[in-house]
């Protein structure tokens, strides 16, 4: 919903939950609604493991954001950490973006940026075990090797260990995944060899150092008795680790705080007509929190502790809860065979999102109707506000706009969350959600996603079933050539109401149809003539019949005509507009075609079969055929003596 009313503000990063990602909203939400600006979060979820088509596909976001029409973007590039995405999200707004640009945590792009000053920032942590502690043997958990902050980082370790004259050791640095996948294999390069055995490890950030510290633990060594581990971020200072980590702290709600100001200055420059040639780039510095894990800092009290538990146990309530409730809103969805039910299960189920203010289901249109690929027209079908049934407007609008008017709340600023709904390559639309107060996605906004996304695939793989079935059925009741019903179609929709008509004393009307000289045609111009002369007596059909009419070819030359609410004046005028219009044909036609046509009324009764009918018609038809050759032959002996005469 891009409108004059609010300037509004596109918010792009990857993996909506994390902690990090968690704090960008909840800083740009407060920014954004004291500036008053609406703010559209554009997430893709993504992992650099992944090698599945799903996190691929989600690089379509880029082409599907409007960004053209943004009045400003902050952009979090580190965040897209799987091949190929910080290319295409560059590319993007290098190409397409008319809006000033602030990028956070990054000092490598053109736009302005706000980042930690990565060649300062671990210096004191390193400083602290080699001067505090005396350490020698340190090592390094390094991201994995294109991570352009662990580089940083890991070059700093380097550089310290050098100044303080520390030589590195055999095993000093091993490579990860910034996460805490495959930290066993960290722990074998550290800690397989007694005579390398580290006195510390720095890793290059959080998840990887708790990961390691839990490693430990579960070889039965403690940290830091036997081995002092550090991490990077500083994402979890409440003590909920144990032990607490050592850690550098970065700044990182000053840096948004920073990044929005600028943005908003850009942006009121922008209007001016002012134009910065020069980029600003700002390097903040770390903080060095001391804690248990290199044995300088407090353990907590028995009552944090006992607080910490509680809320951990109360947190993995929840998540179980949640987990079950997301099996049965998947249950639920999968067995969705409509619009309607898709609709009527998210209302439903709106309790296991409780977070959740609005939700708009909007799917892309094409002129044959859902599409599944990315297309300029969307239709808005489900809609809830403020936790509330809002129907399924059925709204189509431009997909620029993200959503139409009556998702619109003119005082008061509004945050959205977009994401693509795909499978296996296709594309069939977005949601958008609103959180209420400062609320933010959970683990569970991705699966939540997916649950819809593979309900929306369902129905269209079933819609496609049905077209195919439609295409079948069609052509097993169809004339190929004429495209009229074959003697089948005439059963398939004569049999479900022939008794009911009967029973209501219904007028009707047979009109049975034989091509003459069909054999002459074919002898003269070939089958491809005959074919021409088959197709311009069912166009004459068409021309001629009412609305409601069957018409069908039921043999090589023999047609079928059924009327209801015909009587004997309506079914001469049929006759007359048949012939009218073949008269009309032959005109400019290379040869003539014509046809007998005998017609039969029938006040139906009870019991009366329209196998009786079509006879009786059949028989008019006859006649009419048999008075067309006698007339045809009596011409020919008049012109015949007519002509000896002359002679």
């Amino acid at each position: 919903m891009i409108t004059d009313k609010r300037k509004t503000l596109g918010v792009f990063m990857n993996k909506a939950d994390h902690i990090f990602q968690t704090m960008v909203q909840t800083v740009t939400r407060q920014c954004a609604r004291r500036m008053g600006y609406d703010v559209f979060y554009f997430f893709t979820v993504g992992y650099r493991e992944s090698t599945n088509a799903y996190d691929e596909q989600e690089k379509s976001m880029f082409t599907f954001v409007p960004m053209e029409k943004l009045d400003g973007a902050l952009v979090v590039p580190d965040t897209y950490d799987m091949h190929g995405f910080r290319e295409s999200l560059f590319d993007m707004l290098d190409k397409r973006a008319h809006c000033p640009i602030v990028c956070i945590r990054d000092h490598r792009s053109q736009y302005d940026s706000f980042y930690t000053d990565e060649s300062v920032a671990i210096r004191p942590l390193l400083k602290h075990l080699l001067e505090d502690h005396g350490f020698r043997k340190i090592c390094f958990l390094a991201g994995y090797p294109e991570h352009p902050d662990s580089n940083d980082r890991l070059k700093c370790y380097i550089d310290e260990m050098e100044k303080h004259g520390v030589a590195l050791p055999p095993n000093a640095v091993y490579h990860g995944s910034m996460w805490s996948r495959n930290i066993d294999k960290a722990y074998d390069y550290f800690f397989s060899d007694p005579a390398n055995w580290p006195e510390a490890v720095v890793c290059a950030n959080d998840y990887m150092a708790h990961a390691l510290v839990e490693e430990l633990i579960s070889h039965g060594y403690s940290v830091p008795g036997d081995t002092v581990v550090t991490g990077f971020d500083d994402i979890e200072a409440s003590g909920r680790s144990v032990p607490t980590m050592t850690t550098i702290g970065q700044d990182y709600v000053r840096m948004i705080h920073q990044a929005m100001e600028l943005l908003h200055q850009r942006i009121q420059d922008q209007e001016q007509g002012i134009i910065h040639k020069t980029y600003y780039h700002q390097g903040i510095p770390g903080r060095l929190a001391l804690r248990e894990s290199c044995g300088c800092g407090q353990r907590p009290d028995s009552k944090t502790l006992t607080n910490t538990v509680h809320q951990q146990a109360l947190h993995n309530r929840l998540m179980e809860t949640r987990e079950i409730s997301q099996t049965y809103f998947a249950i639920e969805m999968n067995g969705a065979d409509s619009y309607e039910q898709v609709h009527a299960t998210i209302l439903r189920k709106l309790e296991d999102i409780p977070t959740v203010r609005d939700i708009y289901l909007c799917l892309f249109r094409d002129e044959h109707g859902f599409a599944s690929h990315i297309t300029p027209q969307v239709q808005l079908i489900s809609a809830i506000t403020d936790r509330q049934d809002a129907g399924m407007p059925m709204l189509c609008f431009e997909r620029e706009k993200l959503l139409p008017s009556i998702a619109e709340r003119p005082d008061e600023p509004q945050a959205f969350y977009v994401h693509l709904l795909h499978q296996r390559n296709n594309t069939y639309g977005y949601t958008v959600m609103q959180y209420k107060d400062d609320q933010t996605p959970s683990q569970f906004y991705l699966h939540w996603n997916i649950i819809v996304s593979i309900a929306l695939r369902n129905l269209d793989d079933q819609g496609k079933l049905r077209a195919l079935y439609e295409e079948r059925r069609r052509s097993s009741v169809t004339d190929s050539l004429t495209g009229l019903f074959n003697r089948r179609g005439v059963n398939e929709h004569l049999d479900p109401i022939w008794e009911e008509m009967c029973r209501e004393h219904r007028t009707v009307c047979f009109a049975s149809l034989d091509m003459d000289n069909m054999k002459p045609i074919n002898d003269t111009f070939g089958h491809q003539g005959g074919d021409e002369a088959l197709c311009s007596i069912a166009d004459g059909i068409r021309a001629a019949i009412p609305e409601g009419a069957i018409a069908a070819r039921i043999g090589g030359d023999e047609y079928l005509v059924f009327i209801p609410d015909y009587d004997e004046d309506d079914a001469a005028a049929f006759v007359g507009r048949f012939e009218s219009f073949l008269a009309m044909r032959n005109l400019n036609a290379r040869f003539p075609v014509g046809a007998s046509v005998g017609t039969s009324v029938f006040h139906l009764e009870p019991g009366m079969t329209y196998d009786h009918c079509v006879n009786e018609s059949d028989e008019s038809m006859y006649r009419v055929k048999r008075s067309r050759h006698e007339a045809l032959e009596q011409h020919a002996r008049i012109f015949g003596k007519t002509r000896r005469r002359s002679l």
